[in-house]
């Protein structure tokens, strides 16, 4: 009977302290924000500068060289041109970026001369078809740029040249590594290699002068034993002189 009545108690109060909880919220200022109300600045224009965003296209300072269509990795990057003869003027007919596979890696920005097709901080591309997600910049033929020696001049292009310019500086190209420090050799605390090594090299020398003279040695008694002394013979005539 105690440990039923202590069940009871003990589940009255868990469901009391879990609805204090519950009902303390009623009088608090919410924290959660609703996206993109209430929000004082756009989200976009909190984003860092080298956020990898929707990609844009200035076609005003597009050189044609198509070197974003040899970089990107999946093919999400269309463009069409030819050249008119008289003019030997290079057209752009279609450059179009399929959204819907761009997986955002940079590397199309990375080569562009001039920083014509960048990331943006745009991020809400979100629509009811695939379709819509290819995004076709060229709305008409429209001629290629070609950079002036002397710098741009055009009041309309130089602005946007510039923003290219430090857009492929900032962003596409990475900033240089340190080098890297050099760490000084550990000191060593035994004799030093060549004090070490030259007894090495006596011992070696003199193993190998005991190897040279081994041979030699064994050769001298084999030379004795060929040659034996003869032994000293006295005939019988002269031993009877000496008698006399």
């Amino acid at each position: 009977m105690t440990t039923y009545v202590g069940n009871i108690v003990a589940a009255a109060t868990s469901i009391f302290e879990g609805m204090s909880i519950t009902f303390s919220h009623f009088f608090r200022t919410p924290y959660t924000v609703q996206y993109p109300d209430r929000m004082p600045i756009r989200v976009q224009d909190t984003l860092p500068y080298r956020y990898r965003g929707l990609l844009e296209v200035d076609l005003e300072i597009c050189t044609g060289c198509l070197a974003c269509l040899r970089a990107c990795p999946i093919d999400c990057i269309r463009i069409d041109t030819h050249k008119v003869k008289e003019t030997k003027q290079t057209i752009l007919d279609r450059f179009d970026i399929d959204l819907a596979k761009c997986m955002y890696c940079g590397l199309c920005s990375e080569p562009c001369p001039t920083g014509s097709i960048h990331h943006t901080r745009e991020f809400e591309g979100a629509d009811y078809s695939l379709e819509s997600l290819v995004h076709r910049f060229v709305k008409e033929p429209t001629p290629t740029y070609k950079p002036k020696k002397t710098g741009e001049d055009d009041p309309v292009i130089a602005p946007i040249l510039e923003r290219g310019k430090r857009y492929v500086g900032e962003f596409a190209t990475a900033p240089k590594a340190a080098p890297a420090k050099k760490v000084a050799p550990a000191k060593k605390t035994g004799p030093p290699d060549k004090a070490v090594a030259a007894p090495k090299a006596a011992s070696v020398d003199k193993g190998t002068a005991d190897a040279k003279a081994a041979p030699a040695a064994r050769a001298a008694p084999a030379k004795s034993a060929a040659v034996p002394e003869k032994p000293e013979t006295v005939t019988e005539s002269s031993a009877e002189g000496e008698k006399e």
